[in-house]
This record gives C-alpha cells, structure tokens and sequence, in this order.
C-alpha cells in the first residue's frame, strides 16, 4: 500500500524527535502490517539555533527560520508536516501559510481528542509560552472546554526542568515527583485530566503515575499523523 511521506521539523528536543520516530512507525505497523515502515522526512535543527532567534524581539526572526526548515522539507518531497513541539505552535499560524504543504497540529488534534473523552476542564503542563500563552486555551474553548494551569512559580519550576532535563533525555525521580505533586494541585482546580502539553514530558510522567487521564500529545500527533499518511 502506497502512504504519504510525513515530514518533522524535530530536533527542538532531540529526545522528543526521537519518540516520534519511535511511535510513528509503531502505529504504521500497527495498522499496515511488519512489511512497513513510515516514510518520513526529519529537518532535526539545533535547538541552540531555535533558542536564539525566538529570543529576538522581532518575532519575524523565529517565524523566518521556521519557514525556511519548513520550505526544506517541501523540497525534499514531504507530502505533509509536523512541527514535533508544543510550544512552537505559538508560531504556527505565521509560519504554516508559507511553506505550502498540508499540516498537522498537535494543538487542534489533542483539543479534539479532550473533546472526544467527555471531559470539561483540563489541566495543561508545558513550556512558559504553552501555559502562559493563549493557544491551548484557545483551542480547547472553542470546545466549551475549561483549562487549568500551574501558578507562576509553578510554571518556572516545569519550564526548568523540560529545558535542562527533558530535552536531554534525563528522567529523574524527583523531577517526576515535582510533576505529580503540580498535576494534584490542577486537580484541586477542577482539572478532570491533565494535558502533556510538551512533546518530552510523557518520557517523565505515564499513566501507571496517576488515576487521572493524562493527554499524552506526542502520541495524539504521532497517532493523526499515520492516519493522514495512510487515508486514501
């Protein structure tokens, strides 16, 4: 059976990207069969790189790089894309016009699938711009779903550690306690499930830590992103 080429923009995080490899060609095989692999196309850029231009105050300087990897994965011959972090999205509707290929957005795929569980109020952990910004939340409200999240010390806490830890492929038992201990506290809130609104934080947290549903959004956008790929 012929299946679209998928492309990533990954790399943000290798050890997220690595995940998307991992479990994208898991649920290819899985609905396909073990005589396929997923074809996929990966721009991994530096995630130094992305750092710096994000910290410009000009954010046409992020929004150009993203572009440009995006148009680099056109040319390669990607049939659609990813970008393979939450936080990114902040920029997407900027960036994703531009580059011409059909895309996958892990914000709108995990909004739907909050919707689909019945829930009505959710947590949502990620980077700063994730929980501090409007994206989630915006997505989430045009579902009539309410959202939750850290305090600001909190949030600085979670910040820190996806970007010194995570990123790096390190999992520490204290830094998951520390998530248990915040996601309880969304609890307290209201939040009937919480989501891992950054693509490293399922390698931290998993279902087996908590009796609350958790929204693992590596795996939603892995799990859309074969259906497109294979759908005729």
């Amino acid at each position: 059976m012929q299946h679209k080429t998928i492309g990533l923009i990954g790399g943000i995080g290798w050890a997220s990207t690595l995940e998307y490899y991992r479990l994208l060609n898991e649920m290819l095989v899985a609905r396909l069969g073990p005589a396929h692999s997923a074809r996929i196309m990966l721009v991994s850029i530096d995630q130094a790189d992305f750092v710096a231009h994000a910290a410009q105050a000009d954010s046409h300087a992020i929004e150009q790089f993203l572009v440009k990897e995006g148009r680099r994965l056109q040319g390669m011959g990607a049939d659609f894309f990813l970008l393979c972090a939450n936080g990114v999205h902040l920029f997407a509707p900027a960036v994703v016009p531009r580059i011409g290929l059909p895309f996958i957005s892990i914000v709108e795929e995990t909004a739907k699938r909050v919707q689909q569980s019945g829930l009505r109020k959710v947590g949502l952990l990620g980077v700063k711009q994730t929980m501090a910004g409007r994206f989630y939340h915006d997505a989430l409200e045009r579902f009539g779903i309410a959202t939750v999240t850290p305090d600001a010390a909190e949030q600085e806490v979670v910040h820190d550690i996806i970007y010194t830890e995570l990123v790096q492929n390190i999992v520490t038992d204290a830094s998951r306690n520390i998530f248990l201990s915040i996601i309880e506290k969304l609890r307290l809130q209201g939040a009937q499930g919480v989501i891992l609104g950054c693509t490293e934080i399922p390698l931290l947290v998993k279902p087996a830590d908590i009796d609350l549903p958790l929204f693992n959004t590596t795996a939603i956008h892995c799990e859309a992103a074969v259906a497109f790929a294979i759908e005729d």
